[in-house]
């Protein structure tokens, strides 16, 4: 659904980071695999399992794989090598990744327009203001909020209240069914970022779907 201009009501821009402010959905894909093994064969398998899994915290998708593609349960202490280890690979790639298009014009225009803009994250804070810094984003961003072994849904809950926001003057923007479960539970307006998967085909109750930021510039900011 296009709704051409931004609602004046609007006070706070909410941004998922992977895939929505940097390009790095494939190449975090490719890290988590290297982070479970290294045979190739098994590492292909591992990367497509994990792009499906979208919205959600870096502990349940190692869960998941480990679940799912290993098939077996962790011995001891294997939960947190994979999580270090795809700390490791992730930020680096995270690091090398380029910005998705529209990016620093979007973020530009609306901090213009006085709007809050924040980033929020499935990646733990201080690896997620490290990435943001690398890529000169911290400047355009009013709040970094970073996440950690819990779901998306709580990290959205805490954001809005911490820092009173009122959800009916917010938009969310993220590439995941996950996000939009998200901020349908936080009552927040999603908007969706979707490059042409086909990620929320069925889904209902968000704008969009944009192929990136460029996109919702244009037609919503006039950029």
């Amino acid at each position: 659904m296009r709704n051409p201009g931004l609602n004046l009501k609007i006070t706070a821009c909410i941004f998922d980071v992977n895939g929505v402010l940097i390009d790095s959905n494939r190449a975090n894909a490719q890290a988590m695999a290297q982070a479970f093994t290294d045979d190739l064969m098994l590492q292909a398998r591992i990367a497509e399992r994990y792009l499906t899994l979208t919205g959600i915290d870096r502990g349940t998708k190692i869960r998941t794989i480990q679940q799912q593609v290993i098939k077996r349960p962790f011995n001891e202490k294997e939960f947190e090598l994979r999580w270090e280890k795809f700390k490791t690979l992730g930020g680096e790639c995270m690091r090398q990744a380029p910005l998705i298009l529209g990016c620093r014009e979007v973020l530009g225009e609306l901090g213009a327009r006085q709007i809050t803009r924040v980033a929020l994250s499935n990646t733990p804070i201080l690896e997620l203001r490290d990435i943001l810094a690398s890529h000169g984003l911290e400047s355009l961003l009013d709040i970094i909020r970073g996440g950690g072994d819990w779901p998306k849904a709580e990290s959205l809950a805490r954001l809005l209240q911490e820092h009173q926001l009122d959800p009916s003057c917010c938009l969310f923007f993220a590439d995941g069914k996950g996000d939009l479960a998200a901020a349908n539970q936080a009552g927040v307006e999603f908007v969706a970022i979707d490059p042409g998967i086909g990620e929320f085909a069925g889904e209902e109750g968000f704008r969009g779907p944009y192929r990136d930021l460029a996109e919702w510039g244009d037609e919503v900011l006039g950029i």
